[in-house]
């Protein structure tokens, strides 16, 4: 798994940016979690947080290897773009749900909450996990990081808005959307962390089936959606 271990290695070498990766949502969020806030509003300042946290960090850097040369350098070695994709999306998941769990812990423990860890951790997974696949193929349509930074924005922003992070939806077909959002899950368990809402073990199964859906169609398609990811090398 070459990516995998150059992902890790990568951010174990750089000691001290993987430190401010998790310091800074700390510092940020903290305040937050120890606030008179209503939970809700809690919820979506740490699920917004944390989407922002993976996309950004997986778009921003397919553009700037994209735009490098260095991509189309392994993939011109015959390296699979589907394992490329699901190695760099795994070890993405990996290292930013590490630098974030002191933060999500701060904020159960805050509420009284630590026996949701497990589902607020595995919630939090799945989310990464889509929000790093994502990365990519927002990297494939844009041609600079300013328009990865705000579409990623843009994609995440309407994500959240689905799932109920910042209106509850109401039946019809805002609940249907929610019901399938790749995101739902996280609501759900943030929710239940700091007794905002009960868990819905209903929205796991539709929700990570579409997260799982999408991985296998990017995954499948990788060698012809990758073709945009290999820009002519900027002087």
């Amino acid at each position: 798994m070459t990516i995998w271990r150059l992902a890790w290695r990568s951010a174990l070498r750089r000691r001290r940016l993987f430190v401010w990766n998790m310091a800074v949502p700390l510092l940020l969020l903290t305040p937050v979690a120890l606030s008179e806030a209503a939970a809700p509003h809690r919820v979506a300042v740490f699920g917004v947080f944390l989407v922002f946290f993976g996309s950004f960090g997986s778009a921003i850097p397919a553009v700037r290897d994209a735009r490098d040369g260095w991509l189309e350098e392994i993939l011109r070695t015959g390296y699979p773009a589907h394992r490329w994709l699901l190695e760099r999306t795994l070890a993405g998941t990996a290292i930013d749900t590490l630098q974030l769990v002191p933060t999500l812990l701060v904020l159960l423990w805050s509420a009284g909450g630590l026996g949701a860890a497990p589902v607020v951790l595995l919630a939090a997974l799945a989310t990464l996990w889509f929000a790093n696949l994502l990365g990519p193929l927002v990297a494939a349509a844009v041609r600079s990081l300013a328009e990865a930074a705000l579409a990623s924005a843009a994609l995440s922003l309407l994500l959240l808005h689905f799932a109920g992070f910042f209106r509850s939806p109401v039946p019809g077909w805002t609940q249907l959307v929610a019901d399938w959002n790749p995101y739902s899950p996280l609501r759900a368990a943030l929710g239940a962390g700091v007794g905002a809402i009960g868990m819905d073990d209903s929205v796991w199964f539709r929700s990570l089936l579409v997260v799982l859906l999408v991985t296998f169609g990017a995954a499948v398609f990788s060698a012809d959606w990758s073709r945009r990811l290999r820009w002519p090398r900027t002087p």
